[in-house]
């Protein structure tokens, strides 16, 4: 898994606006452990010149903002031992996330198309995320035997019932945890009115005027490109979708949670099933988004070399023949005193945020 010289980021500087694009076309911009390098040395010289006053970050391709993290090239660091690479190409994604969270001037998302996995990552955590009607979210990371991680342990417990809503009580937290488990154990999909309404996105406009948008933030800043562009969101169809989910995730284990899913979860590698569902737990009272991204750091080393991933990807991405042998096969056979075991042994992230 080298960090290769070929660029997949274009970094440039518009007046006084950074722009990251993301030109990995052929594969729906699914991020490197170069690209990590790349987007994280923008974002540490732009947040400290003081020229630059937004970040803009997007994709050259429309259909798709990014879907991923590079799987593959994990896997491929997995069989042949390189350890230090994983360490490396997480470390330094999470580190990117941290950075994004905390960013000092409007970071601005454009979440056109597929936005998956690590692109949630790259998007969910700045703060100015704009969606359109062709925006498809998820976490599908259960499915090849990983977890959802790029901080979702903080983002998806905090997820509302509403734009503009609050979680206030610990009845609130519970209900949004519930909807946590619904996007993070079974890779739920949603759009961006979705998005909205959950609160993992801010302002929703027209695909066809992405780039009129994108041309005034650089010509008049992002609350100018906000008030032309953006529109009231459709409604909801997850919304309508709360109190059911509530019935099917809110029980106290997990064992009582895939019992009352049903065949939502079919599918998934149960030792992932564990790992989210213990992380959402832990992230929906933690204290900030640091400590979740270290706490994933080190659950993400272990599972990167573990059996699930590695033959998660081979059925998924590799031979494709969708047909995964998990071992153990179902969530009461999954050490669950390991997996909290792993989730204690925090790592701090290894570049300054």
């Amino acid at each position: 898994m080298k960090a290769t010289e070929e660029s997949f980021v274009r970094a440039e500087i518009q007046g006084h606006t950074g722009v990251l694009t993301l030109t990995r076309g052929k594969a729906l911009n699914a991020l490197n452990r170069s690209m990590y390098h790349q987007l994280v040395n923008a974002l540490q010289v732009w947040r400290d010149d003081p020229a630059i006053t937004e970040v803009v970050v997007r994709s050259e391709l429309p259909k798709a903002f990014c879907a991923g993290g590079d799987i593959k090239e994990v896997r491929t660091a997995a069989l042949e031992g390189h350890e230090d690479e994983i360490r490396d190409a997480f470390g330094t994604e999470y580190a990117m996330n941290a950075i994004i969270a905390n960013y000092p001037k409007p970071y601005v998302a454009v979440m056109n198309g597929i936005v998956m996995g690590g692109g949630m990552g790259l998007s969910v955590h700045g703060s100015h995320r704009i969606v359109t009607e062709t925006t498809q979210m998820a976490m599908p990371e259960t499915a090849i035997g990983f977890f959802t991680d790029v901080g979702a342990s903080w983002f998806l417990p905090r997820v509302t019932r509403g734009a503009g809503a609050t979680i206030d009580n610990d009845a609130a937290r519970r209900e949004s945890l519930a909807v946590a488990r619904y996007l993070g154990l079974g890779g739920a999909r949603f759009n961006g009115a979705d998005a909205i309404a959950l609160g993992l996105a801010d302002t929703y406009i027209d695909s066809a005027d992405v780039d009129a948008f994108v041309a005034t933030v650089l010509s008049d800043g992002v609350d100018a490109a906000v008030s032309s562009f953006g529109k009231d969101a459709p409604s909801s169809k997850l919304l309508g979708l709360w109190d059911e989910i509530l019935q099917r995730y809110s029980g106290e284990t997990l064992e009582e949670v895939v019992a009352q899913a049903g065949s939502e979860l079919d599918g998934m590698s149960p030792t992932s099933l564990a790992r989210v569902f213990e992380l959402l737990e832990r992230g929906s009272v933690d204290g900030d988004v640091v400590s979740c991204l270290e706490r994933e750091l080190r659950m993400a080393e272990d599972a990167a070399v573990g059996h699930d991933f590695i033959e998660g990807v081979r059925a998924m991405v590799v031979d494709k023949d969708k047909n995964p042998q998990w071992d153990p096969a179902t969530a009461a056979e999954v050490d669950l005193d390991r997996i909290r075991s792993v989730a204690d042994e925090k790592t701090e992230l290894p570049i300054r945020v």
